[in-house]
């Protein structure tokens, strides 16, 4: 460990009024009941696929040599390196702070990826070991064949500056028969620590740690107690990054929200699951998928990988839900033709013949986009609807679509000159017939409950036919000298 530096005006003995190294009392925190699954509510969704939430994680198995204890269980209370309160010297104290996190917290060091048998002699012992991290990874506590008949506990914690641990996980199901911890840590010293709390067995337990490296940014959230929180509208990516993780994640619905709309989008390597209350309900890969919901609750929601296809820890899924009564305003719209027309009716109006292509971007109050809006697009003349498309937007609250047009008789016609002057054969002056009417264009804005809540539009001009009846051009007149005008009537 590297050493601190101490300051030069820094007395050459310093009054320490505790003691410098752990307290194995402190191992012992104030825990309340696990959260579990089947305490959250629910909400009705029907599927095809339904999984009822196994009491117990399943099991577990080391492929890796277990050791044995190399030291005996610990009573809550006995202190590690104890020492009065005592004046040091600064080699002394520079000493003390280069302890190994074994000497430090009074745990054996453990490397990750190792198991060790775990054994009691009596309640209230703990058995713990340490190790220091350099880099940043996700680790999982796990104590494993735990007797039926006794009640162990797991915990998992940071070893302070101060020699004072930190609490960042636990487990304590009664009597189960496997406890774990998983937390996303940064450089530090880590203690786990397994205690017995209720009854005593001559089996012994096993008790290890892995790391994995390629978490993604939601970790950790492998329980419910760490779901990752999700409100109004959620955009998430992920990746599986061992074969037992789980993403849990909690949606919380508005005051007045009643709908979400999401879709999973996820090769066949991944699952996602809705919590109805009783049982897991599966959701369908990259579908559109509408859930009623009550207003001020909670809805969870869990990803994990196919057990018998797991994906790879490079693969991605991605989540999106959002509320659709969050839509409230149409921004960037815009509305376009590719075809090969005149335009020359009024250069202040779209024309279009056969379709128009119509796109914007949907925002909640806040100008935050709104994933899954419905926007209605329509066409219309004087008397009806001409065109009509219903279309939702993207995760970044962007729509894009055409609206196709009918053919037309036209309400008006008239004989237009193309923009060109002094025509050469190869560019000559046209004169066109253009039947055409007045139509309107309108983009319409839904909220989850099929309100209208915002709208825009204005006219266009619908094209029913063009024609050619003229084409003069100006030819070079060889024989007279000078140019001739000529034209072609049609």
């Amino acid at each position: 460990m590297i050493e601190h530096n101490i300051n030069k005006a820094l007395a050459l003995s310093i009054m320490m009024s505790t003691s410098a190294m752990a307290n194995i009392n402190n191992l012992s925190p104030e825990t309340s009941a696990q959260l579990d699954i089947e305490q959250m509510p629910g909400v009705y969704f029907e599927s095809d696929t339904l999984r009822e939430n196994p009491v117990n994680p399943a099991q577990r198995n080391f492929s890796l040599q277990i050791q044995q204890p190399d030291s005996l269980p610990l009573t809550s209370g006995d202190r590690f390196f104890e020492k009065q309160q005592y004046t040091v010297s600064i080699n002394q104290l520079k000493a003390t702070i280069s302890s190994t996190p074994a000497e430090r917290s009074g745990c054996p060091a453990l490397a990750l990826n190792s198991a060790v048998y775990t054994n009691f002699t009596a309640e209230g012992q703990f058995q713990c070991y340490s190790i220091e991290l350099t880099t940043a990874t996700k680790i999982e506590g796990l104590l494993v064949n735990i007797p039926s008949d006794v009640d162990y506990n797991l915990y998992f914690f940071k070893l302070e500056d101060d020699n004072s641990f930190t609490t960042l996980d636990f487990s304590n199901y009664p009597t189960a028969t496997i406890e774990k911890t998983i937390q996303k840590v940064d450089p530090g010293i880590y203690i786990l620590a397994a205690q017995a709390t209720q009854g005593l067995s001559p089996e012994p337990a096993i008790m290890g740690w892995f790391d994995y490296p390629d978490f993604d940014q939601q970790e950790s959230n492998d329980k419910v107690s760490q779901a990752t929180l999700l409100t109004s509208t959620a955009i998430i990516q992920g990746n599986i990054d061992n074969a037992n993780d789980l993403d849990y994640f909690t949606y919380q619905t508005g005051s007045d929200q009643t709908k979400i709309k999401l879709k999973f989008s996820a090769s066949a390597q991944f699952s996602l699951e809705l919590w109805t209350g009783s049982a897991w309900a599966k959701i369908n890969n990259d579908l559109m998928t509408n859930v009623n919901v009550t207003p001020n609750s909670s809805i969870t929601f869990l990803a994990r990988g196919v057990a018998d296809n797991m994906p790879s820890v490079s693969a991605q899924y991605a989540l999106t839900v959002t509320d659709p009564s969050a839509a409230m305003t149409l921004t960037s719209t815009r509305v376009w033709n590719n075809e090969n027309l005149t335009n020359l009716l009024h250069a202040s109006y779209l024309e279009a013949h056969q379709y128009i292509g119509m796109s914007g971007k949907v925002t909640d109050d806040n100008g935050q986009p709104v994933p899954f809006a419905t926007v209605i697009l329509t066409a219309s003349n004087l008397d009806e609807e001409i065109g009509r498309e219903i279309i939702t937007s993207n995760i970044n609250g962007d729509f894009n679509s055409q609206v196709a047009l009918p053919d037309c008789i036209g309400t008006g016609l008239v004989n237009k000159k193309n923009r060109t002057y002094h025509g050469a054969p190869t560019n000559p002056e046209l004169w066109w017939d253009i039947w055409y009417e007045l139509a309107h264009y309108q983009f319409s804005l839904y909220d989850g409950n099929r309100n209208k809540v915002s709208e825009t539009g204005r006219e266009f001009l619908h094209i029913c036919k063009e024609k050619i009846t003229k084409s003069c051009y100006w030819q070079r007149d060889y024989q007279n000298g000078g140019e001739v005008y000529k034209c072609n009537h049609y």
